[in-house]
């Protein structure tokens, strides 16, 4: 299903995805191996993982947040 639109996760969480995608853009993938680490175990950053489905989210707001600085 090529073009397809992510799963868009619920509000709160899109909040959290779509501040993280921002911050990892700007401090750079060391930023989200941090996040990984120090929250393992969490729901909250579960989408980091790409066995969650909302990590095509994820994905698509890195995608977008690099794209908005170039």
């Amino acid at each position: 299903m090529e073009g397809a639109l992510p799963i868009l996760p619920p509000p709160d969480i899109r909040m959290i995805v779509d501040k993280t995608a921002r911050y990892v853009v700007k401090n750079g993938p060391e930023f989200e191996q941090r996040i990984i680490s120090s929250c393992q175990g969490t729901q909250n950053f579960s989408f980091l993982h790409s066995d969650d489905p909302y990590h095509a989210y994820y994905k698509h707001r890195i995608s977008e947040a690099r794209a908005a600085t170039n």
